[in-house]
């Protein structure tokens, strides 16, 4: 079976003193950024190789004091041998484009 490659983003509700301790779990978790912030919010991008390892990475941030909570908001799922793929539109969608 191929290897998958997982990108998800969520969104973090916190209170504002509980920033310094994500960014200090997003440090130390591989794949994962911290995409945009302000004092209640941030929004997260995770590139891992399975589900288990995203919910692992979700369920560390939602364990930190001071989150509020986590929402997933995007996630896909293909195998690493299609990501350098060049994608071509299906017949029926050209006249689209």
């Amino acid at each position: 079976m191929d290897d998958e490659v997982h990108i998800a983003s969520f969104i973090v509700h916190h209170r504002p003193d509980a920033l310094a301790s994500i960014e200090q779990l997003v440090a130390e978790t591989p794949g994962a950024e911290i995409a945009a912030r302000d004092a209640g919010r941030c929004i997260l991008l995770h590139e891992c190789g399975g589900t288990r390892e995203l919910l692992a990475c979700m369920d560390a941030v939602q364990a930190t004091p001071g989150v509020v909570g986590v929402s997933l908001v995007y996630h896909h799922a293909e195998p690493q041998s299609t990501l350098g793929d060049i994608l071509q539109p299906h017949a029926e969608e050209e006249g689209r484009l």
